[in-house]
C-alpha cells in the first residue's frame, strides 16, 4: 500500500493509505511541498491559504521549484483590505438657556466632545472578514469558497494547445473552448452581492447579485493569468477573498457571436506579454452577411460595460451596406470599412493602400479597445492578425495556432494551409526571421512607417 510521494507519468503524487490525497502543505524531512487536488504536488508560484498551510508555513504566496520543493525565502505576504471606519456625526448641543456664562458652556461642550470621541475610538471599525480566516459563518448560514488552485477559463484541450502539449487538430475536436468562472456559495438566510475586481480596494468592481435560493453564479469574460479580489456583502457583513486565473487563450463570450477571442495574454519571443482587453477578434455583429451573427440590442450595454469598445474595426467591404452606417456597438463608437485583402492578396500592389490604412489605424492608440472582425472572423481577420502578431514578435508556431484556433468553430480551418501562402510570400523579403520579414514587407513595400510599427508595439506589449 502506497504512503508518501511517488513519481507517476512525470508528476509527483502524494498517497495516504494507498489513495492520492489533497493534503495542502506537507513536510517530509527538511523539505516542504504543496499537495493540491488528486494528490498532485505543484510547481511555480502558488497561493497557500490558512487552512491549507497546516501550521507548517504562514498564509501567503510561495514559489515551488522544478523539484516541487518550497523555495526558501519566496513567501510574499498577502495584502489585506484596509478596514473602513464608520463615521459618526456628533449632535450639536443647543444652548440650554440664555444667561449661562459662555465660558462654562464652551467647557461643557469640550468635555462632551471628548467623551463621545473616546466612545467612538473603541467601536469596531469594520464588519469585514477575510474568507481565509472565516469561510463559514454557521450562525448566519454563509459558506464562501477558498481557491487553492488557479481557475481555468477554457477547456483542457485549449489549455494544452496554449501550453504546447497538443496539436490544433486534436484540440479542436473537443467543442466550445470557452469556460466561465463558476463562483459557488451558500447563503441560507438572505441574499447578497458579489464584487469582483483586479484591484484590492475593489474599484472598478463588477457587481453580481447572489440569490439565497441558488448555489452558484457564472461570471463571464475574466482575464486569463490575472489575480482577482472578491468581496461578498450579506447584510452588514463583508467577506473578502482572492483567486487567480490560469494563463491560457482568452476566449470571450459576446451574445450573438462566435469565434471570439482576445489576442492578448501571449508571450513574445523576447519575453514581453501581449496586453489583454485591447483587441477582441470575432465575427460580424450586425447580421449583414450572416443573419444569425449579431449582438441583440438588449445585450449591447452589457458588452460595452465589459469591454468598453471605442472602435469597430470592420474588415468587410463597404458594399455590405448602403447609406450611413452606425456600429451595432453604439453611435459613439467609431467605425470604418477597410475592404481588407487576405492571404496572397496582401502582396497585390492594388491592395497596398488598403493594407497601409489598416496598419496606420492599428497604430492609433485612441482606437482601443476595439472589436476587430470581418464576416466570419476567419480569412481577412486571420490574415491581418497573423501580420500583427508577427510585428509583436510572437513565435511562428503560436501565430499559426492563433489562426487555426478558429477551428474550434470550423474544424476545416484547423487543417487549413492557407496561412502558408503568406509565409511563402514573405520568403522573398529581407530578414533572418519571419517577424523581420513581415516588418520589412510592411515598411518597405506597404509604406507603414517605423514610427507606426513602434506605436503598435508600445500599445500592445508590456514587460
Amino acid at each position: 500500500m502506497k504512503d508518501g510521494l511517488f513519481y507517476e507519468n512525470g508528476e509527483l503524487i502524494y498517497y495516504v493509505n494507498g489513495n492520492p490525497k489533497h493534503a495542502g502543505v506537507i513536510k517530509i524531512g527538511n523539505d516542504i511541498y504543496y499537495i493540491s487536488s488528486k494528490g498532485r504536488a505543484v510547481k511555480g508560484e502558488h497561493v497557500v491559504h490558512g487552512d491549507m498551510a497546516n501550521g507548517i508555513i504562514k498564509r501567503g504566496t510561495y514559489t515551488f521549484g522544478e523539484d516541487y520543493k518550497l523555495v526558501k525565502g519566496s513567501r510574499v505576504a498577502p495584502k489585506r483590505a484596509k478596514k473602513k471606519k464608520k463615521k459618526k456625526t456628533l449632535t450639536k448641543k443647543q444652548k440650554l438657556w440664555t444667561g449661562i456664562v459662555s465660558g462654562i458652556l464652551l467647557l461643557a461642550l469640550l468635555v462632551f466632545i471628548a467623551y463621545e470621541s473616546s466612545l467612538y475610538e473603541h467601536k469596531p471599525s469594520s464588519n469585514r472578514k477575510d474568507v481565509t480566516d472565516a469561510s463559514i459563518e454557521a450562525e448566519k448560514g454563509v459558506v464562501l469558497p477558498q481557491f487553492d488552485e488557479k481557475i481555468l477559463l477554457c477547456s483542457q484541450p485549449a489549455k494544452d494547445l496554449y501550453d504546447g502539449n497538443t496539436d490544433i487538430v486534436k484540440a479542436v475536436g473537443s467543442g466550445n473552448p470557452y469556460r466561465p468562472f463558476r463562483f459557488e456559495y451558500k447563503l441560507e438566510n438572505e441574499s447578497g452581492t458579489l464584487f469582483v475586481s483586479e484591484k484590492e480596494d475593489m474599484t472598478d468592481a463588477r457587481e453580481i447579485p447572489l440569490d439565497s435560493a441558488l448555489t452558484f453564479v457564472d461570471i463571464d469574460n475574466l482575464k486569463t493569468g490575472t489575480h482577482y479580489y472578491y468581496m461578498v456583502k450579506v447584510g452588514a457583513e463583508e467577506y473578502t477573498g482572492e483567486f487567480e486565473t490560469e494563463k491560457s487563450t482568452r476566449f470571450v463570450k459576446i451574445p450573438g457571436t462566435f469565434n471570439t477571442r482576445d489576442i492578448g495574454g501571449y508571450t513574445t519571443l523576447d519575453g514581453k506579454t501581449v496586453k489583454q482587453g485591447l483587441l477582441i477578434r470575432g465575427v460580424e455583429i450586425d447580421g449583414l452577411v450572416e443573419a444569425q451573427y449579431y449582438i441583440p440590442n438588449k445585450y449591447v450595454d452589457e458588452v460595452q460595460d465589459t469591454f468598453g469598445f471605442v472602435y469597430d474595426f470592420d474588415l468587410r467591404a463597404p458594399s455590405v451596406y448602403s447609406g450611413e452606417y452606425v456600429s451595432k456597438l453604439g453611435t459613439t463608437v467609431g467605425h470604418a470599412f477597410y475592404n481588407s485583402p487576405q492571404y496572397g492578396g496582401i502582396f497585390n500592389e492594388l491592395n497596398t493602400p488598403l493594407l497601409k490604412e489598416i496598419f496606420s489605424d492599428l497604430a492609433d492608440k485612441d482606437k482601443y479597445p476595439m472589436y476587430f472582425h470581418c464576416s466570419y472572423g476567419t480569412d481577412r481577420t486571420g490574415t491581418i492578425i497573423y501580420l500583427l502578431q508577427g510585428l509583436l514578435g510572437m513565435s511562428v508556431e503560436e501565430m499559426e495556432n492563433e489562426y487555426k484556433r478558429t477551428g474550434f468553430w470550423n474544424r476545416s480551418i484547423a487543417e487549413s494551409h492557407n496561412i502558408e501562402v503568406i509565409e511563402a510570400g514573405m520568403s522573398a523579403y529581407r530578414g533572418d526571421t519571419l517577424q523581420q520579414k513581415i516588418e520589412n514587407f510592411l515598411v518597405e513595400d506597404v509604406g507603414v512607417t517605423k514610427q507606426e510599427v513602434e506605436s503598435i508595439r508600445s500599445i500592445f506589449l508590456e514587460d
